[in-house]
């Protein structure tokens, strides 16, 4: 059970309620509680989630890693389905959740990127070594989204395990509507 309660989608700031065009998930619903940033959260997880220079695979790779690093299993249920659209495997699935980062299921470029984001969310340096293999698939841009998204995914993370958010995973890509409507307003 939830530490702190989930807001009922009533009692969320307006601005909240207008960007999401229809069901509200638990973490923002929970992040209501702080209704002066809660709107500028999500609307900083859409842009990254919707018009974001990495691909869509690239992305849910990096969220899952993310998740598996801070320990996040509501960010890990979240981005399954998601994951699975957008068209990351059973297998990359399964080699992230065992910290196979050098797996063969991933391409060259993708297992330097994991690599990179593993390293990026458990310290505060990354090696040369993995810079240099990501910055050789990855544009600056790119990189840095990276690590913005393991900021943004640290932030849901922590709210998600500290306040013991209730996991409400959709079962289609009802996330990826609601992210792409959101960042349209």
């Amino acid at each position: 059970m939830s530490r702190i309660p989930c807001l009922d989608t009533e009692a969320l700031p307006e601005s909240l309620r207008s960007l999401s065009q229809g069901r509200i998930i638990n973490v923002y619903r929970t992040l209501g509680h702080a209704p002066r940033s809660v709107t500028q959260i999500a609307r900083l997880g859409a842009a990254l989630f919707a018009d974001a220079s990495l691909d869509a695979v690239d992305r849910e790779l990096l969220i899952l890693t993310y998740g598996t690093i801070f320990e996040a299993e509501y960010e890990w249920a979240q981005h399954v389905p998601i994951s699975r659209a957008a068209g990351v495997t059973d297998d990359q699935r399964a080699a992230l959740r065992a910290r196979r980062y050098d797996a063969d299921v991933f391409t060259p470029a993708q297992r330097a990127l994991v690599n990179f984001a593993a390293a990026a969310a458990a310290s505060p340096v990354v090696d040369d070594a993995r810079y240099e293999a990501v910055s050789a698939h990855y544009s600056e841009e790119q990189i840095v989204e990276a690590l913005v998204l393991a900021g943004f995914y640290f932030l849901l993370a922590r709210v998600c395990t500290v306040l013991d958010v209730e996991i409400d995973a959709a079962e289609n890509d009802e996330l990826v509507r609601m992210a792409q409507s959101m960042h349209a307003r």
